[in-house]
Order: C-alpha cells, then sequence, then structure tokens
C-alpha cells in the first residue's frame, strides 16, 4: 500500500472531488487537486503492504492480485496487515470497517483502516469534516517515492484514501483490474497537473477540469478551452495560447517549453486521457 503527501506520496493532505451524472464514477467535470493520495504518518509515509495478511482468528489470508482489488468483502473486518514505511520501518494495520461501493463502482470496496502506534491506533486516512475515519480503497502495485511513476506488483499493493487523486482515477472507472492502468496513471498526473511527469503538481486543489478518455469510459460533456492531452508519464502536449493550471501557482512547470502545442488533443495517438479548463 503506498501513503504519503503531496507528491508522490498515497495518503496525504488535500483531494479531488468528483462531480457528475452517473454516480460516483462519472462522465464529465472533476475538482483536482495536489494530493496524491492522503495523510502522513509522522514524518514517513507507507510505500507497500504485503499480499498476505491475518484474519481475525489469526489464519494468513491473502489479498488478490488480479481480477479484482487487493481488499474485497465485509469478511476482512479486524484482519492485519504489514505495511513497509518509506523509511523501511514497518507499519502495523487492522481493517476495522467494510464497505461496498455503489453503482457503478460496486465491484469496489472501502475500509476504515488504522495503523498501530506506541499510543494505540489511528485512523490511516484521517478524518473528515465529521470527525469519522476516512476510509480508503486499494490497488495492485505502488507509486515510487521520486517520480509518482506507477510500478505494477504481484506482492505488494497500495491503500488509497477515498477523496485523493488515486482512489478518484479509479472511481472514474480507471481500474487496474479491468486493464486501464494506463488510463489510470495518466488520469492520476491531469489531476494533479503534473506535466512534466516528475511527481510534482502544478494547480491548487478546487480547479474544475473536464476530463475524457480514449476508451470511452469518461465522455467529453463540457465546450471548455482544451488544456493538455496526457500519458502515463505526464503531459504530452499542451494547447497553444492557453493560460494553464500553472498560471494559478507560483511556479512555472520547467518542462512547458519541451511541450508540443500543434495540434494538441486533435489525436489519441499515446494518448490515454484529455482535460480541458473552463
Amino acid at each position: 500500500m503506498d501513503i504519503g503527501d503531496d507528491p508522490p506520496n498515497i495518503v496525504s493532505s488535500v483531494g479531488q472531488d468528483v462531480t457528475a451524472n452517473n454516480g460516483t464514477s462519472l462522465n464529465g467535470t472533476s475538482l483536482n487537486g495536489t494530493s496524491l493520495n492522503g495523510t502522513s504518518l509522522n514524518g514517513s509515509t507507507l510505500g507497500s503492504v504485503a499480499v498476505s495478511g491475518k484474519n481475525a482468528a489469526g489464519a494468513t489470508i491473502n489479498a488478490a492480485t488480479t481480477g479484482s482489488p487487493p481488499w474485497t468483502g465485509s469478511t476482512l473486518v479486524g484482519s492485519t496487515w504489514t505495511g513497509t514505511a518509506s523509511n523501511g520501518v514497518a507499519l502495523n494495520l487492522r481493517i476495522d470497517s467494510a464497505t461496498q461501493g455503489t453503482a457503478p463502482n460496486t465491484d469496489l470496496w472501502y475500509y476504515g483502516v488504522s495503523y498501530q502506534t506506541t499510543a494505540g491506533w489511528s485512523p490511516l486516512c484521517g478524518l473528515d469534516g465529521a470527525s469519522q475515519p476516512i476510509k480508503a480503497g486499494t490497488v495492485i502495485g505502488t507509486w515510487d517515492a521520486t517520480n509518482a511513476n506507477y510500478q505494477t506488483s504481484s506482492t505488494k499493493f497500495s491503500v488509497v484514501c477515498q477523496g485523493k487523486s488515486i482512489e478518484k482515477c479509479i472511481e472514474m472507472g480507471y481500474k487496474t483490474f479491468k486493464n486501464y492502468t494506463n488510463q489510470m496513471q495518466s488520469c492520476i498526473r491531469m489531476l494533479r497537473a503534473d506535466y512534466c511527469g516528475t511527481g510534482t503538481s502544478y494547480t491548487v486543489d478546487g480547479t474544475l477540469i473536464n476530463v475524457y478518455d480514449n476508451v470511452g469510459i469518461q465522455a467529453d460533456t463540457q465546450t471548455w478551452t482544451m488544456e493538455a492531452a496526457w500519458a502515463t508519464n505526464g503531459a504530452t502536449c499542451i494547447k497553444s495560447g492557453i493560460v494553464g493550471r500553472w498560471a494559478l501557482t507560483a511556479t512555472t512547470p520547467p518542462c512547458l517549453s519541451t511541450k508540443s502545442t500543434t495540434g494538441c488533443g486533435t489525436s489519441w495517438t499515446g494518448v490515454y486521457v484529455m482535460d480541458e479548463y473552463n
């Protein structure tokens, strides 16, 4: 499981809510944000979780590595797992609650997860505005701590907090177990305005963008200004003459001069998702 602050960690600060007319997975607009996943763990982040854990009775159980998210079902409540923090320290995790996703994401499950400290157990993804634990989903593979590159794995998985970039992209339909891994990673780069593919976000939270893809999961529902086309390593091109989301921050992405502007948005060759802004 990966967990951390802003790029490229997996459980940290800000999120991006998705709005549309199709339940929790939607066609249309999304509020972007800078956080890859959720909350920090006292200065370190959770880098991965082993695919084997223990159920409430102490018997070994295995997370799924193909065909579904690693964790599914309510029988996992009470189970414990071992994660590895970014500083190499092992971290004990416990599943406290389970909730199945609603249509069209009934194939997803969300869990209340705690991690063990010297003072007891703390909610892994922090608390929401009502002081309730934020739930988390799971995805096979991990994200590296340097450039936020996705790394597939059959032995490790990531726990991803709801309301953050990774889980938002999964909820939008870009699921690894449905062979949309490239769309998922491209979506994450896009939501975070990670133009250069370095793990650095060049946007502010709450910027509304229109998202669509090359496989028809998300449709182009707006007639907004084209911003960029995206692949797994960042923006492949940026529309000529626009004022992109980097204008909202104090720093201009250093790779802008290397990005093509000619015909951006007119071809899906080498592109998985595109976005527009209003």
